[in-house]
């Protein structure tokens, strides 16, 4: 893994110590904050279920692997799936690097088989991974309408932000061809698991010399972001937003999130605006856009034995509301529709604002200075209803 082009976030926000980079320009990382005085709009993108048909690859792969991992530990599929479950909750992933390690520690497994036999029941669980890995697909049109988007939006910044592990989102983006279409990648940062037996520390090595492997296969140079940060950061939390705003800075009014769950992304939205709100910033909302698509197939069979076996997995039957929809998509194509609809919309009222706020910056400069000649007359006259129009508001 290239430990210089990757920054992971402590719980506090600021970068860790361990394995991390200096975030200064000169730094070289790929981590950069836009200058105060330069605002872009931001498209958010969640990956799963927005991006790529990730349920329905899923549903194929994890009952089969859980299953041969039962066999290999001995035990009832049924436990291997209860812990499989605890590990996924514990850690908010369902793609955990050590997760077979984690439940080799739970049911004691080191009791009836060596470390080095467990260490290579991990390397078969990821190699199946690998090869389904190859078999995700992209909903209809992602590609074609990202490339429209950066055409049309050359100033727009792209932006994933996962609940997935950073690897899997980096492999996820690369394998589909979703990479060079971004400007980063916001994911969820694999911590290694605190297991009590010693035995276990060469195994875990193994796992993470696996993922460095598959890192360091990926390019990722050309990303202004890509940042690991805390489970406590994963939506419905508002954090990651407000990392990538505070990184990138953002055109007040032209952030859009879009993805698949009112109960991520929709409520994620909705307490950044608490928080502006709470800060007087009332004119600097946020954009969720629903991608219902990512829904049109909740209530099938497969993925409700996915969940009667997986408790973690199970489908919720509430997805609750947000505060706010902006718009509800049923293709991906949709999405450029939307972003012109908000984008251009709230440029205007921006620029509208700020021509305002010049005129009355203008008139302000120009009797502090004491001018009286024609020219400055005659802004000032402009002037004097743009300050009352501002009063009123």
């Amino acid at each position: 893994m290239q430990r210089n082009s990757r920054a992971t976030i402590s719980q506090t926000g600021l970068p860790e110590s361990k394995n991390t980079f200096d975030f200064s320009p000169e730094s070289g990382a790929q981590s950069k904050r836009a200058p105060s005085n330069i605002f872009k709009p931001i498209l958010l993108l969640d990956l799963d279920n927005t991006l790529t048909d990730t349920r329905a690859w899923f549903a194929d792969f994890i009952l089969a692997s859980t299953a041969e991992l039962a066999s290999a530990f001995a035990a009832d599929t049924s436990v291997v799936n209860d812990q499989f479950a605890e590990v996924a909750s514990t850690t908010t992933l369902h793609e955990y690097a050590y997760i077979v390690e984690a439940i080799a520690s739970k049911l004691r497994i080191q009791r009836t088989l060596s470390f080095e036999k467990i260490e290579m029941i991990s390397e078969q669980f990821w190699q199946r991974f690998d090869q389904a890995h190859r078999k995700i697909e992209l909903y209809d049109g992602v590609i074609e309408t990202l490339k429209r988007i950066r055409v049309r939006y050359e100033s727009l910044e792209i932006i994933i932000l996962t609940d997935s592990p950073e690897w899997v989102a980096l492999q996820r983006l690369s394998l589909t061809g979703l990479l060079p279409l971004v400007d980063g990648v916001v994911a969820i940062r694999t911590e290694e698991p605190a297991l009590k037996h010693k035995g276990y520390q060469r195994c875990i090595t193994a796992a993470r010399q696996r993922v460095e492997r598959a890192m360091s296969k990926i390019q990722t140079e050309h990303l202004a972001l890509n940042l690991a940060i805390p489970a406590s950061f994963a939506k419905p939390s508002s954090a990651g937003i407000e990392l990538i705003i505070n990184r990138l800075g953002a055109m007040p009014g032209q952030v859009i999130i879009c993805g698949d769950k009112d109960s991520k992304e929709g409520k994620a939205a909705a307490q950044w605006r608490m928080q502006e709100a709470k800060q007087g910033k009332k004119d600097n909302p946020i954009h969720f856009v629903r991608a219902n698509y990512g829904n049109h197939d909740l209530h099938h069979p497969r993925y409700r034995e996915l969940g009667e076996h997986i408790s973690s997995l199970k489908i919720s039957a509430k997805n609750g509301a947000p505060e706010l929809v902006s718009n509800s998509i049923e293709r991906f194509e949709h999405l450029q529709s939307s972003l012109s609809e908000i984008l251009e919309r709230t440029g205007s009222e921006f620029a509208a604002v700020h021509k305002l706020g010049s005129l009355v910056a203008y008139r302000a400069n120009g009797l502090f200075n004491g001018l009286t000649d024609k020219r400055s007359l005659e802004q000032n006259a402009i002037a004097r209803p743009v300050t009352a129009m501002l009063s009123t508001r």
